[in-house]
């Protein structure tokens, strides 16, 4: 039986990036994925029901914030939910752009896609209206083995990073 993955991501720009992740590359493992922050919004007994029984949940979440009380309070609620086969953390240190400057031959995040402003607003919106992400990332060295491979600090220490389970050896045909 296949197993079914459902990913809950911060916002759009990594939406994006999970999208050319899964598909263009084919690194991480496919699955559904829906905008949700676990850091600062509650799971209810309504988000889980669309879920096949035996999903395994990827948290995809920022840790540049002090409070990762309801990220926690996120996760036992999924441990105590007879459809979740898994929870899969997947914390980005500190943030997306953090992960691109990591993983990625860049100084700064506006260089990835020669954004004309410095701001971070801005770059989200150049990622979602981006055609071409996926050779953005090839012409600036992308690679997937220092994406999200960071351990968390502060409060998210106790949070595992499991990337590891979702990244792919190589492209599924």
């Amino acid at each position: 039986m296949a197993q079914n993955y459902q990913y809950y991501v911060e916002g759009e720009t990594e939406e994006k990036i999970i999208q050319v992740l899964k598909t263009d590359f084919q690194v991480i493992i496919p699955g559904k994925v829906k905008k949700f922050n676990v850091v600062e919004q509650l799971f209810s007994p309504s988000h889980l029901m669309p879920l096949k029984r035996g999903t395994a949940v990827i948290l995809v979440f920022d840790t540049d914030t002090d409070n990762s009380c309801i990220l926690q309070q996120n996760i036992d609620f999924l441990v105590n939910s007879t459809a979740i086969k898994e929870i899969i953390c997947i914390p980005q240190v500190r943030n997306l752009e953090e992960e691109l400057i990591r993983s990625c031959n860049i100084r700064n995040i506006h260089e990835l896609l020669s954004s004309k402003s410095t701001s971070n607003r801005d770059f989200k919106k150049d990622v979602c209206k981006c055609n071409g992400l996926s050779s953005a990332l090839i012409k600036h060295g992308f690679d997937i083995a220092k994406f999200w491979a960071s351990l968390p600090t502060g409060n998210f220490t106790r949070i595992s990073n499991d990337s590891k389970k979702i990244k792919q050896k190589s492209p599924q045909k």
